[in-house]
């Protein structure tokens, strides 16, 4: 069965805008705008307000949008049962870069080993709050979030994590003082760092907020959107970065980079994984979760299969 005019009208409430939603859905302007007036053809009723700059659902536009959503979730798990038919579990789980890049490989070679004939696993990387999006959508599993403070987790199961330790960190050619060192030492050296928007940039930027400074203060900053490549500039001493200290770790052990804690910074960030408050969870998923205790060498909760989770 279609539900692609379904999804196209979750999609289009969510970004406000056709040309946003046609993105989105990487199909042109004119198939979203066909499939919105289809659904309005059928049901008889208009959906989308499109008087104002961003379209927003009518009456009639939020009841289908409820029962839309409640449609593709019994999607989602007939397909889920289909799947424990045939002997196969599809797991899909969202975290964001720095933990993918750090932890996700030796996840997986633990969990393939146990289950490389009875499951199909997707990652994906994606911030915070498209992580839980996709858990409400039903496009994931669970999620792993870093820095969520600003986030409304109510609607969630979330298990605290260990907290993911963020530094600068510098090439020893720099000279510069370690492991604590005065912000203002800092600030005369060149930042690189990730787009805005990013997690690791929002913590920078409340950080230094909470010492009266401003992100826009260091020297200068250079932008660039692939960590790898900030990693050796850094190394080959052009500056200094904000980063997560998993994943410059070996790069530490080795001493081709230092760290440093500026005084008064915050340097620890919340890190939570998180499930939709109704989904069921199985034992092989159960399996994949414990994985990633494993991996962050710390116990799982003795709630995690027994509060409002079911394992079958």
């Amino acid at each position: 069965m279609d539900f692609t005019y379904l999804k196209t009208l979750l999609v289009l409430a969510k970004v406000g805008s056709f040309s946003k939603a046609a993105l989105n859905l990487c199909v042109t302007q004119s198939a979203v705008s066909r499939r919105i007036q289809a659904l309005e053809e059928h049901y008889g009723q208009l959906l989308l307000e499109r008087s104002g700059p961003v379209l927003k659902p009518t009456p009639a536009g939020l009841i289908l949008l409820e029962k839309a959503q409640q449609v593709l979730n019994i999607e989602r798990e007939i397909l889920e049962e289909f799947q424990a038919q045939k002997g196969r579990r599809k797991i899909s789980f969202c975290c964001t870069f720095p933990f993918g890049t750090s932890y996700l490989p030796g996840i997986l070679k633990d969990f393939m080993a146990n289950h490389s004939e009875t499951s199909d696993l997707k990652f994906v990387f994606e911030m915070p709050e498209t992580a839980l999006q996709g858990l409400k959508e039903g496009i994931f599993d669970l999620a792993l979030i870093e820095y969520c403070e600003d986030l409304n987790l109510g609607a969630f199961k979330a298990y605290s994590l260990p907290e993911d330790e963020m530094i600068f960190v510098s090439s020893p050619k720099l000279g510069l003082s370690t492991p604590s060192i005065d912000i203002e030492l800092l600030l005369g050296e060149r930042l690189y760092c990730k787009k805005a928007g990013c997690c690791a940039r929002r913590f920078l930027d409340k950080s230094m907020l909470g010492l009266g400074k401003n992100s826009s203060d260091f020297a200068n900053t250079v932008f660039f959107d692939d960590i790898p490549f900030i990693i050796n500039e850094v190394v080959a001493g052009q500056g200094i970065t904000f980063i997560s200290r998993s994943m410059v770790a070996k790069y530490l052990e080795e001493g081709s980079l230092v760290a440093h804690h500026a005084t008064g910074f915050a340097s620890a960030r919340a890190r939570n994984l998180v499930l939709n408050e109704q989904h069921k969870i199985d034992p092989i998923l159960l399996d994949f979760i414990l994985g990633i205790y494993r991996a962050l060498d710390v116990d799982p909760p003795e709630s995690l299969a027994t509060d409002h989770l079911t394992v079958s």
